[in-house]
């Protein structure tokens, strides 16, 4: 059997509805929802464009958007300044400052100052240790969409108990939390990274396998075990056989999902498989939203 695939825009398009219905109750009852973002001058035009993007998406869910242009020779105390100053305003429900800084600015001394109730992205280390500790926090949005794709398949906390995640990459904001959230949610959670010895023997005893090292093509098809879950969030930029560059994961999905090249289902490893691009990427976007509309609601409490 082949894998059955995990559609992240199909799943995202479900919470976008719920976020869309939560908004406009909030909104009903005269409560700000709202998202202030900086972006600090730069060159790169996908950084303007993804704020385009962001601002369309959040308008058409119903929710308020301002953009902060900050010059591109803005310093840390016009960056942080502004934060500050957000930090303060009631009718600023969420924050969230777009990357890359200025190389003069360290990113971490910036995030650290977004007050933890607006912090969306779950950057600020306040919002970090409430993971760890089981407190309500908004985390990190590739985890939490991580997270909601691995309940898609039917696995929930309670089902999750024995079954063993392998999560294959420990950066900050995605690794780690996702270790983080599963642990809470009673898996026996395997932290690995590229370097770890036989980590194909480590790969194949996971019920729950998620790639995000980085690294193209690390998981192949031997590595994984008959029927597990594979979530890809590895997104990695490689030139393909016609020379072109393409997006890929860090999954071989064609072999692990068992469908061949052209499309075709053939016997397979996984049981469930997340594409890239087209899974964890759009969810992601939506979890940053679903935390702006939870942001919102418990400031309104």
């Amino acid at each position: 059997m082949a894998a059955q695939v995990i559609d992240g825009k199909a799943l995202a398009k479900q919470y976008r509805e719920e976020i869309a219905r939560r908004a406009a109750t909030l909104r009903a009852a005269g409560r700000p929802v709202r998202l202030d973002a900086l972006l600090i001058g730069s060159d790169d035009d996908a950084a303007h464009q993804y704020a385009q993007s962001q601002a369309r998406t959040c308008a058409e869910l119903g929710i308020d958007y301002v953009l902060h242009a900050l010059p591109a020779g803005s310093g840390y105390d016009d960056i942080a300044g502004r934060v500050l100053l957000l930090n303060t305003k009631d009718e600023v429900s969420a924050i969230m400052v777009h990357l890359p800084l200025p190389e003069s600015v360290d990113a971490y001394s910036v995030q650290r100052l977004i007050a933890p109730e607006k912090d969306v992205e779950g950057v600020n280390p306040a919002n970090i240790g409430n993971v760890v500790y089981g407190r309500s926090s908004l985390a990190p949005c590739t985890a939490l969409a991580v997270i909601k794709m691995i309940e898609h398949t039917g696995l929930t906390a309670g089902s999750l108990r024995g079954k063993v995640a392998l999560v294959v990459g420990a950066s900050n904001h995605v690794g780690k939390p996702i270790a983080v959230l599963l642990m809470r949610m009673d898996a026996t959670v395997l932290s690995c990274n590229k370097w770890t010895p036989d980590l194909s023997e480590h790969c194949r005893g996971a019920d729950v396998l998620i790639a995000a090292a980085g690294v193209p093509d690390l998981i192949t098809r031997k590595m994984v075990k008959p029927g597990a879950i594979v979530i890809d969030v590895g997104v990695n930029r490689i030139a393909g056989a016609d020379g072109k560059m393409k997006t890929v994961g860090d999954v071989v999905f064609d072999s692990v999902g068992g469908f061949s090249a052209g499309g075709a289902k053939s016997s397979g490893s996984a049981g469930w498989i997340s594409p890239v691009p087209g899974g964890v990427g759009p969810m992601t976007v939506a979890m940053l939203l679903l935390n702006v509309v939870e942001a919102a609601e418990r400031a309104s409490r």
